[in-house]
């Protein structure tokens, strides 16, 4: 149905919808691109598109080819640079409640409580032997900044190999774990130190960083005293000192949101 003409064109509803969904895909690529610090890569993409449709335009063949071929290895240039981040979000997507739903609900949360109870058995050794730990579980806020402080892993979620990173004559003991969906991914990493002036005396330096990263993201901080052997959970700058049932519940909540 044609709504107006812009001089001789007649502009219809099919037309404002195609640039509406144009716009908001481009808006969507650029956010994406912006989120995980890839504006500038995205933009000179976009602005060699802009110049090879305009040598088209333009009739100039060997330019315009020699153009596109650029652009072709630039785009798959960038599409290694990212390879890390695309696959963090696709792993994000895996639990939205839809594909839950597809995959099975039950089949998720078997999983989730197998790495729940990896997670609860290191914490009581450290409380055994008191042993200091700071282990940061990611949430929907992106922690690559973080990780990329400390030194990057691959190791499943075991209780046996968080309990060997934390000991005292580990290289690894100082700093945080940091734990991505079924991984530990990074080990010895530097977090913020959280400025609250009301923060107990007792606290030094690992409940001040836990902190002060969960003031900062949506990620689960689990910190373990050397001094008292006593776990402390922070989430969103609160901290509480949970049961093992209600760790285990505050766990599943955050796996499962």
């Amino acid at each position: 149905m044609e709504l107006f003409t812009i001089g001789p064109i007649p502009v219809t509803t099919r037309d404002l919808w195609d640039l509406f969904l144009t716009m908001l895909i481009v808006y969507g690529v650029l956010w994406w691109f912006r989120r995980n610090g890839l504006l500038e890569a995205a933009l000179i993409l976009l602005g060699m598109l802009f110049f090879l449709r305009l040598l088209s335009f333009l009739e100039l063949p060997t330019l315009s080819l020699l153009v596109r071929y650029i652009f072709s290895a630039s785009g798959i240039l960038v599409a290694f640079w990212v390879a890390p981040e695309l696959r963090r979000d696709l792993m994000k997507i895996r639990n939205l409640p839809l594909l839950r739903r597809l995959r099975g609900e039950k089949s998720l949360r078997v999983e989730v409580e197998q790495i729940i109870e990896e997670l609860v058995e290191a914490i009581e050794t450290f409380r055994r032997q008191q042993l200091g730990a700071l282990i940061v579980i990611e949430g929907q806020d992106d922690l690559t900044p973080y990780v990329q402080s400390g030194d990057p892993v691959q190791m499943p979620v075991r209780a046996h190999i968080l309990v060997s990173l934390f000991q005292k004559q580990s290289p690894l003991h100082d700093g945080a774990a940091i734990i991505r969906q079924d991984k530990i991914i990074a080990v010895r990493c530097m977090l913020p130190l959280s400025e609250k002036l009301d923060l107990p005396p007792s606290y030094g330096t690992r409940h001040r960083a836990g902190i002060g990263l969960s003031e900062a993201t949506d990620a689960l901080v689990l910190i373990v005293s050397e001094e008292t052997g006593y776990l402390s959970l922070a989430y969103r700058g609160q901290v509480e000192r949970p049961s093992p049932q209600t760790l285990r519940e505050r766990l599943m909540a955050h796996y499962l949101r």
